[in-house]
């Protein structure tokens, strides 16, 4: 990994099976709870997940995270983790400063656009499917 690599994104939502992703397959990690908040669960899950397929290919690699009440550190084998000091500040935390909710604003208009364009050319929303890499 040199900081190419696109990961799917881990997606949290307030509900587990939400009407608008009925009937289809989203390309992403999605979590739900009742605030829509990462949890120390829901990150030590993904991040067993993400340690567990470096270690499968024999991969050591550094994690950059903020310092989150919810990142409790699982026992880790291919994956160190680095966490930036409380209050940093946006130059050491730039997702703190808009990032985040510029991804979210990007993918849901991609995601938004994409399907209506399916269902304009006679696609059915239960066969579509969507990536955020290209056509696949």
């Amino acid at each position: 990994m040199n900081g190419t690599e696109k990961r799917p994104l881990l997606v949290i939502g307030k509900f587990m099976k939400p009407r608008c992703f009925r009937g289809v397959k989203v390309p992403v990690d999605y979590k739900a709870n009742a605030k829509a908040w990462m949890t120390s669960e829901i990150f030590k899950s993904w991040l067993v997940s993400f340690d567990r397929e470096m270690q499968q290919q024999h991969r050591q690699v550094l994690l950059v995270l903020d310092n989150c009440s919810s990142h409790k550190l699982p026992p880790l084998r291919a994956t160190k983790v680095l966490f930036l000091p409380p209050n940093s500040t946006s130059k050491l935390q730039p997702l703190d400063v808009g990032i985040i909710r510029n991804v979210k604003y990007h993918y849901r208009l991609a995601v938004v656009s994409k399907l209506l364009a399916h269902i304009n050319t006679g696609g059915k929303s239960g066969d579509f499917k969507f990536s955020l890499l290209g056509d696949q």
